[in-house]
């Protein structure tokens, strides 16, 4: 039997390719305030705040009305975020309660702060 050539060629890539990621993506999207910032910790323990076993990083950022932020997991960890607890009057130190998103490999996940 004789395949075509596109579908050789199709095969072939096909076959080359590594699969999914290993790493997962949260985007936060801040629809309401003005400026917040935000702390967001990448781990595999399901306490956000242990620093213990498991801890991977911590990313502070600001985040702007409107605009988006991506956070990677690099081996699709936990990913946790908390922000200001008071948008309008942030003081240092003063977070939310922590939200979490347990990923799995190349997902790509959305959400609102």
């Amino acid at each position: 039997m004789r395949v075509p050539g596109w579908l050789a060629a199709a095969l072939v890539l096909g076959a080359c390719s590594s699969g999914s990621s290993p790493s997962a993506k949260l985007v936060l999207n801040d629809p309401a305030w003005e400026r917040i910032n935000v702390q967001a910790v990448i781990t595999t323990n399901s306490d956000c705040d242990n620093r213990g076993p498991g801890y991977v990083t911590t990313k502070e950022f600001t985040m702007t009305k409107g605009h988006t932020h991506e956070i990677v997991a690099p081996n699709a960890e936990i990913i946790c975020w908390r922000h200001d607890a008071n948008p309008d009057s942030p003081s240092p130190g003063n977070w939310s309660g922590w939200s979490k998103a347990t990923l799995s490999p190349g997902q790509t996940a959305e959400t609102d702060l």
